[in-house]
């Protein structure tokens, strides 16, 4: 599904304004924000600095007249729950795979080392249909298997925290749980994603 939507006409990523709306967040869901899933995490980020890495993997797939299909995704109609990993998590990652000097720039060679397509897979793998709160995501008696984009799962345990594919454990990362978006809803891990074994 995320292949068909990538191919489909895609939204220029627009820079908003900090509002601090995005931290204006309850552990019982509430009413919708006003902000998208996109807005809002550039808003975090302008707060707390924590997606210069997800926001430049993001801007690593704008095509040459501006196109992006995560963005299009993400600040459509249609609701997603996102898993945003913080810059700490790709810092980590990048370290993992011997680059010594991390950055977020770097992040835009994922394809070149791991072959075409790769990026918008990983990022495709930190999404899921739906609007899901951390209720619905974690059962808290079992782990759960909970189905990304990909059509990859991840194992979602009764402790906040998720296996995923390279089986890496990401916990969620309190406060920044249940964020309310106008089209779905935030949870911040603390690990990259993967759906395979780098």
């Amino acid at each position: 599904m995320f292949k068909e939507i990538a191919l489909g006409t895609a939204a220029a990523l627009a820079l908003s304004s900090f509002s601090g709306a995005a931290l204006a967040k309850s552990p019982v869901p509430g009413k919708p924000g006003d902000m998208n899933i996109v807005e809002i995490a550039i808003d975090v980020n302008g707060t707390l600095g924590e997606f210069d890495y997800l926001l430049g993997a993001v801007a690593c797939l704008t095509d040459p007249d501006g196109n992006n299909p995560v963005v299009d995704l993400l600040t459509g109609e249609d609701k997603y729950t996102l898993f945003a990993p913080t810059d700490a998590a790709f810092e980590a990652l990048q370290m993992a795979l011997g680059i010594p000097v991390p950055s977020p720039e770097l992040t835009c060679e994922v394809d070149n080392l791991f072959g075409p397509g790769t990026l918008l897979t990983v990022l495709a793998y930190h999404v899921t249909e739906g609007r899901h709160f951390s209720n619905s995501v974690f059962n808290k008696n079992n782990p759960k298997m909970l189905e990304m984009l990909t059509g990859d799962y991840v194992i979602t345990n009764p402790d906040l925290t998720l296996t995923d594919g390279a089986g890496q454990q990401a916990a969620v990362v309190p406060p920044l749980i249940n964020i309310n978006a106008s089209n779905g809803v935030i949870h911040v891990v603390n690990t990259v994603l993967l759906p395979f074994a780098p």
